[in-house]
């Protein structure tokens, strides 16, 4: 029986074997999708002010808890608005806009390794790009670089085309994507697409093409309308984007997110296994001069955000797709045996972890569940990597190194749980939400997350000594404006004691699980406790 399913294997041809592959990664990457509670702080926030758009069909102002938040710009929020506008307000919805924007960015490196090279590199792009563990996080993350991804690779890919035919129309092409992810993350766009594009059109002494009038107009007529309907609302809008979002946050501290200069080498390296060790041990075959347009890809931004005063995993997430290409360009003469090795390795270390999960200091909520995953993981690591190292066929090699990868969204399930104990307040919400009527007015006392207010479907009263509570930088710088408004939602600390001498307008209060002064308060007052969290308290009467 095993020698004819090995013969019945052998007949099948590398690309209906790889193209057949290519469906189940791209399946894989959505189990379990909407499977799991929104975390704190991104996801939370992120889907909230998706939530709002929905709820206002307002699709130029994003909001969270009916305030303007300029932090990011529009695209993601309203891709995922019209998500819930058809499936409702769920996680699935709030999550569904990455995942299409991952399998659209896989569209174009096929599209590209195809008209490139053909044969069987496009469905090897495709499936390194989307089996890379830093793509498979941000694919399921309510965050908005997959958004950018996407048109940060149909930029690169048209320039390129551009430059290869000696034709501006592609830079058309390449202008209106830019425009698009413009408004999906604000002007780092530059530093990914144009960092890139204008060093390679220079070796090819042709800047010109990629500066076409008509592509500089049609950039022009995708962001203007969006910067014209917030500054309407919002006047200071630029100033805010122009120098706190984007020359604070790359040249200063101020934002806190900064790191040492290999701050994303580990991110490089881990995020795109086991990829970043096929690629590591065949580097002697990246000096082919074909090569250099995906080198200056990954190089250049990989070495501007290393020296930026900022720092986050998914900056790097762009440069995934240029990695995905390269080895796929290479796959015939690369060297994988080291490779596979060190990923069976990594398995065997996971499937002996569970027997030292006792020394580790765990939450309540992971110790049951960590050793399970673990084990299971350890397991499809070390039978893809035995596979990948002594498959006779390449493309069952190949195939063999992807399994880990695949596996975690369907072995991390009960994991991803877990952590949504803590990381969600989703459960907070479901035990607040009989004590709620329409008319009910929910204050959070140096209290709110996204989350929380995603699942209790209506705005919150923040009471606040600085707004920090809504994780927006624009909001606490304006903490003064918006506290002194009677309509915004935002108030001072001493509206808390106020609040309690009103008798007659039905009230939840929300209270940090540490606050014992609010608490005592509140329990002096008559008020009771009817929802507990694992970061908060809610109290009735």
């Amino acid at each position: 029986m095993a020698s004819a399913t090995r013969a019945r294997l052998r007949r099948v041809s590398p690309r209906l074997l790889l193209s057949i592959w290519l469906l189940v990664v791209a399946a894989a990457l959505a189990v379990h999708l909407g499977g799991f509670p929104l975390y704190d702080a991104d996801e939370g926030r992120n889907a909230e002010v998706g939530r709002e758009m929905a709820e206002t069909n307002d699709y130029v102002m994003p909001r969270l808890d009916g305030l303007p938040y300029l932090d990011k710009p529009v695209v993601y929020f309203a891709a995922e608005a019209a998500a819930m506008e058809l499936l409702g307000p769920t996680e699935l919805a709030a999550r569904l806009p990455a995942y299409l924007f991952t399998l659209a960015t896989a569209a174009v490196l096929f599209w590209f390794a195809r008209r490139r090279w053909g044969g069987e590199m496009p469905y090897l792009a495709a499936i390194v790009f989307l089996s890379m563990p830093l793509t498979m996080a941000f694919a399921r993350t309510v965050i908005f670089d997959s958004a950018l991804t996407f048109f940060v690779v149909v930029a690169l890919v048209a320039f390129d085309c551009a430059l290869e035919e000696r034709n501006a129309r592609w830079s058309w092409l390449a202008w209106v994507s830019m425009g698009f992810a413009m408004i999906t993350k604000g002007p780092v766009t530059f530093v990914l697409v144009l960092f890139v594009a204008i060093p390679y059109a220079w070796t090819k002494r042709n800047v010109r093409v990629l500066f076409p009038p008509i592509g500089l107009a049609l950039f022009a007529l995708v962001v203007a309308p969006w910067v014209w309907g917030v500054t309407r609302v919002v006047p200071e809008f630029l100033h805010y984007v122009l120098v706190t979002e984007t020359a604070e946050r790359m040249a200063t501290k101020a934002l806190k997110r900064t790191g040492p200069p290999w701050y994303f080498v580990p991110y490089l390296i881990g995020g795109a296994l086991p990829w970043s060790l096929v690629a590591l041990f065949s580097w002697k075959r990246f000096k082919n001069r074909d090569l250099l347009f995906l080198i200056l890809w990954l190089a250049i931004p990989f070495v501007f955000f290393s020296i930026s005063q900022s720092k986050r995993p998914q900056y790097i997430l762009p440069l995934m797709p240029a990695l995905a290409l390269l080895v796929a360009r290479i796959w015939d003469e690369a060297r994988t045996r080291g490779a596979a090795i060190i990923v069976a390795v990594l398995g065997a270390l996971l499937a002996i972890a569970p027997l030292f999960a006792h020394r580790a200091k765990l939450q309540p909520e992971l110790a049951p569940v960590v050793p399970r995953v673990a084990l299971v993981l350890g397991i499809a690591f070390l039978i893809g990597g035995l596979v990948a190292a002594f498959a006779k066929r390449r493309e069952l090699a190949f195939i063999a190194l992807t399994l880990p990868v695949m596996a975690i969204p369907t072995v991390a399930q009960p994991l991803m749980q877990a952590i949504g104990v803590r990381r969600s307040a989703k459960a907070f919400a479901e035990q607040l939400a009989p004590k709620l009527a329409p008319s009910t007015e929910v204050i959070g006392v140096e209290a709110f997350t996204g989350s929380m207010a995603f699942y209790l479907r209506r705005p919150v009263v923040v009471v606040t000594e600085d707004a920090s509570e809504l994780t927006s930088n624009y909001l606490i710088r304006r903490y003064a404006q918006f506290t002194s408004n009677p309509a915004s939602p935002l108030k001072p600390l001493p509206y808390f004691e106020r609040s309690l001498g009103d008798c007659c307008t039905p009230r939840v209060y929300v209270v940090r699980n540490d606050d014992r002064a609010h608490q005592a308060l509140l329990e002096a007052r008559g008020w009771r406790r009817v929802a507990e969290g694992a970061h908060h308290v809610g109290y009735a009467r």
